[in-house]
């Protein structure tokens, strides 16, 4: 017998057995059950828990109605996926689930997705005392036990890591020798870019994804949504197929359409992977440090939108995860509060549901954190149009009424929506700004407005055809300067930068180049 074919297959097997030994000897020995009774259409009791792992949990429903408790993102429990009966729990009957991995695990119930709550799963010792709110039942009380078990304890999990390094390891070893199946790519290549297959077929998803990257596959399930239906869970698979093609850079790839599918896809992808045991060094690693600010703000502002549906439209947790990351706080929670409006409607038909949400036009913005609330007006005009329907003189007053440190980021936030509303009409949108008090406010609009034209390449020429039909000087200088900085961001090569500032008026292209020879 070779050595490596020892590494390969009969260690892995006996570490195996050891693993084993681990989850039924020792597990028989220290495990304990937990009941959650699912009483009515308002909550869990206890919703909240804080237990070991190897315990079990009982869910008995003593309703009338049918429950479904399952691991967060709603609806498609792709974090911790194996959380979840894949069926609803008739009154009267249970189901049981054992927690192995370590983490915090937000869940909700599928039927009723207002019902939440936390399962925070440590790998502390169990014979510490256990929190009052829980009421557990040991199933081995041999106290004359406990010493040997804590020492077995310690070499298990010390030979278990070892067994998860070593599987891995053999995984990849494996993959050299085993032959390569034509790839989705391969046997779906010829797919056509208009396709409706891509909406409820995987491999379709996937291929397009592949051939005309993630924005583009978005942007076109969002516009076939109206023939098909909601978007949302393939937008869903989508982010995790981004995931599985770009990385942790899934989050710049993806965009809000679909009611922020793609986002949530992503972040199941990533916490699958990663788990949520160490939270706030996770995070660290998300949106690396070689994208330039402006990207760097996309992929951030992306996690803030798949912390808040994991965090089950808490803003609150979901804002106080933002602040562990290390730089950029603020793109992560423009993140939270955009999902909060875009994704935590109750009515949007995907069963996500926020209680940040009122008829009051300054509402969550008047009752965050005073660090929070210039992030929260940089999106509030997106609900302000909700409430008044579209009219953008009602959303300028509200403007005016939000508190004066704020009314900048207001109108900034005024002028990403109006330029969303008016996609190639830039008269359209420069009448919509019109209604703005000339002025500091206006001029916020234009500003926030053409950012919005300008996101990628593809909006180059709108910015600056935009620009060019202003006639206040001030509002077309501070246009300019908008799209030139821009422009540094978006384009990757001075070719590139020059080719843009030759597209700007004459008078204003020698401070395009000048701006771009700076950058």
């Amino acid at each position: 017998m070779s050595k490596n074919f020892f590494l390969l297959f009969i260690l892995p097997i006996f570490l195996t057995i050891l693993f084993f030994v681990e989850h039924s000897t020792f597990a028989h020995q220290t495990a304990k059950e937990v009941t959650v009774y699912m009483e009515n259409l308002e909550s869990y009791k206890p919703r909240d828990l804080n237990i070991n792992k190897g315990d079990m949990v009982i869910f008995v429903n003593t309703d009338k109605n049918d429950h479904w408790p399952a691991s967060n993102i709603h609806p498609t429990h792709g974090i911790y996926s194996e959380f979840d009966p894949k069926k609803p729990i008739p009154t009267g009957q249970n189901w049981k689930f054992t927690f192995d991995k370590e983490g915090i695990w937000q869940y909700h119930d599928h039927l009723y997705p207002n019902i939440k709550g936390k399962i925070t799963v440590t790998n502390e010792n169990n014979n510490e005392k256990e929190e009052e709110t829980i009421t557990s039942k040991t199933i081995d009380e041999k106290t004359d036990q406990k010493p040997s078990v804590s020492l077995w304890q310690k070499l298990l999990d010390k030979i278990g890591s070892i067994f998860d390094k070593l599987v891995s390891f053999s995984k990849k070893i494996v993959s050299i020798f085993k032959p390569n199946p034509v790839s989705v790519k391969d046997a779906l290549k010829h797919i056509d870019k208009n396709s409706p297959e891509i909406f409820n077929n995987n491999e379709a998803l996937k291929t397009y994804a592949q051939n005309h990257g993630a924005k583009e596959t978005l942007t076109y399930l969002n516009q076939i949504s109206l023939q098909y239906g909601s978007c949302h869970d393939t937008a869903h698979r989508l982010g995790r197929i981004t995931y599985e093609l770009y990385g942790d850079k899934a989050f710049k790839e993806c965009g809000a359409e679909c009611h922020s599918g793609c986002y949530h896809g992503a972040t199941e992808a990533y916490f699958r992977e990663h788990g949520t045991a160490n939270l706030a060094n996770n995070l660290k690693t998300l949106c690396s440090s070689d994208l330039n600010y402006f990207f760097s703000h996309q992929c951030i502002h992306g996690v803030g939108h798949g912390l808040t549906a994991w965090s089950n439209y808490e803003i609150n947790d979901a804002l106080k995860i933002c602040d562990t990351l290390p730089q950029r706080q603020d793109s992560c929670w423009t993140g939270v509060f955009m999902e909060n409006i875009v994704g935590g409607l109750s009515d949007q038909g995907d069963g996500h549901f926020t209680k940040y949400l009122s008829d009051d036009p300054q509402y969550p913005c008047n009752i965050v954190e005073e660090k929070y609330k210039s992030s929260c007006y940089f999106l509030q005009t997106s609900r302000m149009i909700q409430l008044f329907k579209g009219d953008f003189k009602k959303v300028s007053d509200a403007c005016l009424k939000a508190p004066k440190a704020y009314q900048n980021s207001c109108f900034s936030s005024m002028g990403r929506d109006v330029g969303g509303s008016n996609k190639r009409n830039p008269e359209g949108l420069i009448s919509n700004c019109s209604v703005v008090p000339k002025g500091q406010f206006r001029t916020d609009c234009i500003v926030g407005a053409v950012q919005d034209y300008f996101w990628d390449h593809s909006g180059q020429d709108d910015a600056i055809n935009f620009c060019k039909l202003l006639i206040d000087k001030d509002e077309k200088n501070d246009c300019y300067k908008t799209i030139f900085q821009r422009a540094t961001e978006i384009f990757t090569t001075k070719s590139d930068l020059k080719n843009f500032c030759a597209k700007a008026e004459i008078p204003y292209q020698s401070s395009c180049l000048i701006i771009i020879s700076k950058s």
